[in-house]
C-alpha cells in the first residue's frame, strides 16, 4: 500500500484549531479501508483513534499495525484495565501501582529470595506518587519525580508499569490526545533519591513501554536539571528510543539537582512560569508525605 505523505501531518498538526484528526476521508483517505476495514475487522475493539495511531507509527504497514495493536489491547485486558475506573489522578496512581505489584507477584517464582519477599508479599502497598497530571493550555502534562522511587518497596520495572497503567487510564483512547512529559530530577526531602545510574533500567522499561503501548502520544519530554551523567543515561536509552521521539527530548542542563536546587532558567524556553510554580507547588507538597 502506497502511504501518502501527508501522513506525518496526521500527527503533528496541531496549530490549525479546525483540523479533526478522526475524520479520516478528509484527511487520510487512501488509509480509510484499512482503519475501518482491515484493522476494524482483525481487531474490533480497538477504537479509531487507536487504529489511526498504530498504522501511523507502523508507517502504514496494516499487518504490523494489527501485531502491535493487538499486544497493546492484550496487554490492557492482562493487567485488567478496562476495570479502571477511578477518576481522581491521585486515585488513579494508586490503583496503577496496586495493578503493577499485582503482575510482578504473579511473575515471582514460588521460591522468591527472602529477602525480596517482605515487598512482594503485599499487593496493596503504597508506592509513593512519582507522576502528577496537569492540564494547561488546553495541552496535557505529565510530571514525573523519579527521585521519588523507593526500591525497598518495588523494583523499577513494577514504577514503569505502574506509569504505563497510568497513562493508558488518563488518555482517552477515542481520543488523538498527545502529553507533555516533565521529568524533575531533582531530590527531595524524605525521598528515596535514586541516583541518575541507578534509573537507568526504569528509564529503559518506561521508554520500550510508551512506545510499545502508547505510540504517537508523546508530544515532548522535558528532563531538567540535566547532569553530566544524562549523557551516560542518554546512550543507554537512545537504542530503545524511535528517530521521532529522540527529536522531542529536550535535555536542559543545570547547577545541580540537590533539593535546594533551583529550575534551570532555560526551562522557560519550554514552560511558562504559570505552570512551572504549579510544579514546584507539588513538589515541594511531596516533601511531607511519606
Amino acid at each position: 500500500m502506497d502511504v501518502p505523505t501527508a501522513m506525518n501531518d496526521v500527527v503533528t498538526q496541531e496549530d490549525d484549531d479546525d483540523f479533526v484528526i478522526l475524520d479520516i476521508p478528509e484527511v487520510l483517505p487512501a488509509l480509510t479501508n484499512e482503519l475501518n476495514t482491515t484493522i476494524y475487522q482483525a481487531l474490533p475493539e480497538s477504537t479509531q483513534a487507536e487504529r489511526c495511531r498504530f498504522l501511523v507509527d507502523r508507517n502504514g504497514d496494516t499487518k504490523l499495525a494489527i501485531i502491535k495493536l493487538g499486544n497493546y489491547l492484550d496487554w490492557r485486558h492482562r493487567h485488567h484495565c478496562d476495570d479502571f475506573i477511578c477518576c481522581h489522578f491521585d486515585s488513579s496512581w494508586t490503583y496503577a501501582t496496586q495493578l503493577a505489584l499485582r503482575a510482578d507477584e504473579e511473575l515471582k517464582p514460588s521460591n522468591v529470595d527472602k529477602q525480596h519477599k517482605n515487598r512482594t508479599d503485599n499487593t496493596s502497598m503504597k508506592l509513593p506518587c512519582t507522576l502528577f497530571t496537569f492540564e494547561h493550555d488546553e495541552k496535557k502534562y505529565l510530571l514525573h519525580l523519579p527521585a521519588r522511587i523507593d526500591t525497598q518497596l518495588a523494583s523499577t520495572s513494577v514504577y514503569a508499569l505502574a506509569l504505563a497503567i497510568y497513562i493508558d487510564h488518563v488518555l482517552d483512547r477515542s481520543s488523538m490526545e498527545k502529553i507533555i512529559l516533565v521529568i524533575d530530577v531533582r531530590a527531595g526531602l524524605g525521598w528515596a533519591n535514586i541516583s541518575a545510574i541507578n534509573l537507568i533500567p526504569f528509564i529503559q522499561s518506561t521508554v520500550r513501554l510508551l512506545c510499545d503501548l502508547h505510540p504517537t502520544r508523546l508530544d515532548r519530554c522535558i528532563i531538567f536539571p540535566v547532569p553530566v551523567v544524562a549523557n551516560i543515561i542518554w546512550k543507554a536509552v537512545k537504542p530503545f528510543v524511535g528517530k521521532e521521539t529522540v527529536q522531542k527530548i529536550c535535555l536542559v542542563s543545570g547547577p545541580g539537582a540537590g533539593m535546594n536546587d533551583k529550575v534551570p532558567e532555560k526551562v522557560n524556553k519550554y514552560l511558562d512560569c504559570e505552570l512551572l510554580k504549579k510544579f514546584e507547588t507539588t513538589r515541594m507538597e511531596c516533601f511531607s508525605k511519606q
